[in-house]
């Protein structure tokens, strides 16, 4: 608390009022970088365009942004997750209620597309998003150790050939 109170500049008495442990300023901090990755991911997958484009975008993005910030930070997600996941219950609980929320969204896009007849009628919706959304997250991974973007862009690559593969 005496780092986060020094590098934003408000006393500790001040966020301790508002924040009475690391737990609840952490489950804050996470709730609202949360809501910014859904209002992203709802932005992506509530459209009508091109499901290929779509996904390859979503890879890209990740990757020009990793780019822009010399592969440093990786995904706050991800990298809490790996971190948390087993130290606190609560944090990880918010951490999965988010995966489940993205994996979902993408999933209803991809869903939608099948129907719509653009992929064929066994495609897997869930399961193609799911796959998807653990490649990006591991491309991220090693992108970040690597210092480079290749596995991402290898990742962008296998996603929109696997999804060229189910269309109708």
């Amino acid at each position: 608390m005496d780092e986060v109170a020094l590098k934003s500049g408000v006393k500790k008495a001040n966020l301790f009022h508002y924040y009475p442990s690391k737990e609840q300023l952490g489950l804050a901090v996470l709730r609202r970088a949360a809501r910014s990755y859904e209002e992203q991911i709802t932005g992506r997958f509530s459209n009508d365009s091109d499901p290929i484009e779509t996904v390859a975008g979503m890879f890209s993005d990740y990757a020009a942004r990793m780019e822009k910030e010399g592969c440093f930070k990786g995904c706050f997600i991800g990298n809490l997750a790996q971190e948390i996941s087993d130290e606190n219950e609560k944090m990880r609980h918010e951490i999965s209620k988010l995966l489940v929320f993205w994996v979902e969204h993408f999933a209803a896009f991809l869903e939608r597309h099948r129907v719509a007849g653009y992929f064929r009628g066994e495609m897997n919706s869930k399961g193609a998003a799911q796959a998807m959304v653990s490649l990006l997250e591991g491309a991220t991974l090693v992108s970040k150790a690597q210092k480079n973007v290749e596995a991402m862009n290898n990742a962008q690559a296998m996603a929109s050939t696997y999804l060229k593969a189910l269309k109708a």
